[in-house]
């Protein structure tokens, strides 16, 4: 204080005293000095170069996503809280370690390590520069405005939310599977992850018969199967007919009944560790809000659930739409007349396959090709390939 005191009493005599001149020279290149340390360690402390000494560690290291990620994390919440700036001598530097980690994060997957290795010029230049030489007060720089050229980095904190979509494989799914026959054409290539099909239609229409031959086809494929018939006794005449009509003797053995649920919806969260798809008729017969049917699906996403909606007058299902929504598959299953023979099942819709196509029950057939479902002229198609 009392140099500084000096400092405004001596300067208006700055010019036409030499004595005087010569101390307060001495005076500011001893305060200047003095300054220029304590900048110089404010500097070497500062976030954005302490970031940049922490990449530099990495050279030639095994790094781990997570410890990438939360490197990431830490640099863009430093960014976002004004601590690191644009005006930063470092801020180059700042902003192509962020582009290239984020690269490496999104590329690698969770638990795997890389070896980080910087080229040798830009190593040097970022040593460099978190080792300044500050000669003057005037290094000091104004940090009040964020770095704006530095995109927000889209790290999840722990639960890695998104992926990048180049890293997503390239090859088909080894889930992915078809039915024979003519269940392949009607539903396409399926995919066992949370795949859950809904049967919905009027009374009469031959919504269970469907679903035994649903039964029979993926029993063909080697996958046991579960009934929950709540509609039907499993001693009842009508299921020893489905039985005769519509499983084949070898698939039998694969297809197991059940009349009633002593455990609630426990019964059936036991029955789909143990079985490949599990089979409801119907759904309004299990007591629950068919809100559950989305979070049962999700429980057991390598279980393959195919459930039977009972319809209102209004013809919508019981109890919300909500499954029709969260199910991949929605079929309806139409009365066409009362012989039977003429009824059909409908995709309305089918995120594997084509909309609209036609399956006979009583033929087990498709009643119309994937082209004509979607309204495509056969000729016009062949004209174009």
């Amino acid at each position: 204080m009392e140099g500084h005191r000096f400092f405004l009493e001596a300067r208006p005599h700055y010019e036409s005293e030499q004595a005087i001149k010569e101390v307060i020279d001495l005076y500011l290149k001893r305060l200047n000095t003095h300054l220029s340390h304590i900048t110089k360690r404010q500097r070497t402390n500062s976030p954005d170069l302490a970031f940049v000494k922490r990449f530099v560690a990495m050279d030639n290291t095994l790094q781990s996503k997570l410890t990438i990620g939360q490197y990431l994390l830490g640099l863009q919440d430093a960014i976002s809280h004004k601590q690191i700036t644009k005006t930063s001598p470092v801020a180059s530097h700042i902003a192509e370690i962020q582009q290239k980690l984020i690269k490496q994060y999104n590329r690698i997957t969770e638990g795997e390590d890389i070896t980080i290795v910087i080229n040798k010029d830009w190593l040097n230049s970022m040593n460099n520069a978190i080792n300044p030489q500050f000669s003057e007060l005037g290094a000091i720089t104004s940090d009040s405005e964020a770095i704006a050229d530095i995109p927000p980095v889209m790290v999840p904190k722990a639960s890695n939310l998104f992926e990048a979509m180049d890293s997503i494989s390239e090859q088909i799914n080894p889930n992915t599977f078809r039915l024979d026959g003519a269940f392949g054409e009607f539903l396409g290539d399926l995919e066992r992850f949370e795949l859950a099909i809904t049967i919905e239609g009027d009374q009469g229409s031959g919504k269970t018969r469907f679903t035994y031959q649903l039964a029979n086809a993926f029993a063909m494929l080697g996958h046991r199967i579960a009934i929950f018939s709540l509609e039907i006794g499993r001693n009842s005449d009508l299921i020893r007919r489905m039985k005769a009509d519509y499983l084949l003797p070898q698939n039998q053995s694969q297809v197991f009944i059940a009349d009633t649920l002593p455990e609630g919806m426990d019964s059936i969260r036991n029955a789909a560790k143990q079985f490949d798809v599990v089979i409801i008729d119907s759904w309004n017969k299990v007591g629950v809000s068919s809100l559950d049917f989305d979070s049962l699906r999700k429980q057991f996403p390598n279980t393959i659930f195919i459930v039977i909606f009972q319809r209102t007058t209004q013809k919508t299902i019981r109890g919300g739409t909500a499954p029709l929504y969260d199910a991949g598959i929605n079929i309806e299953v139409v009365k066409a007349d009362d012989s039977f023979k003429n009824n059909y099942a409908v995709t309305t819709k089918n995120r594997y396959g084509v909309t609209g196509i036609q399956f006979g029950i009583h033929s087990q057939k498709v009643l119309n090709g994937a082209s004509e479902s979607a309204g495509i002229d056969p000729e016009f198609e062949l004209l174009n390939s």
